[in-house]
């Protein structure tokens, strides 16, 4: 791996094969800012340096310590790559909340995101349970009248 930071980010962004546009886009930075960064023009501010590590996909020390080696990931180039039903969904404006709190959820550890999976079955089996329960009221209600 390169010894500066802006040469980390360059490497792994061509090794996934995107242009500068394509980083930009997906960490929410200019164009011209990931060029200055990539140059070495410009260090950027921890805000800035955590967007790069998720939009690239590593961990933040990859980008910071020359000395750490990092395999990463096969990333997928674009949405158009995933199946359809979940195009619609990553497209969808109103889905982000759930991209984000997915995004949170893979940086639990193992435990706390089987915890968490396991909270979530229990909400889900309480709303079935609660629109069965209003399902037979009504109809109780209705065979009453």
């Amino acid at each position: 791996m390169k010894d500066s930071f802006g040469a980390r980010v360059r490497a792994i962004r061509q090794s996934r094969g995107w242009s500068q546009q394509e980083l930009a886009m997906r960490a929410g930075v200019s164009t011209p800012h990931i060029s200055s960064i990539e140059r070495d023009k410009r260090r950027p501010s921890l805000d800035y340096a955590k967007r790069l590590a998720d939009a690239l996909g590593v961990p933040l020390q990859v980008l910071c310590d020359p000395e750490m080696t990092y395999e990463s990931k096969r990333m997928r180039n674009s949405v158009y790559e995933l199946p359809t039903p979940l195009q619609h969904f990553v497209l969808n404006e109103e889905s982000f909340p759930y991209l984000e709190a997915a995004h949170r959820m893979s940086q639990l550890s193992k435990e706390e995101s089987s915890f968490l999976w396991q909270l979530i079955d229990v909400l889900a089996q309480k709303k079935n349970l609660l629109t069965r329960l209003r399902y037979f009221e009504r109809r109780s209600d209705s065979d009453e009248s």
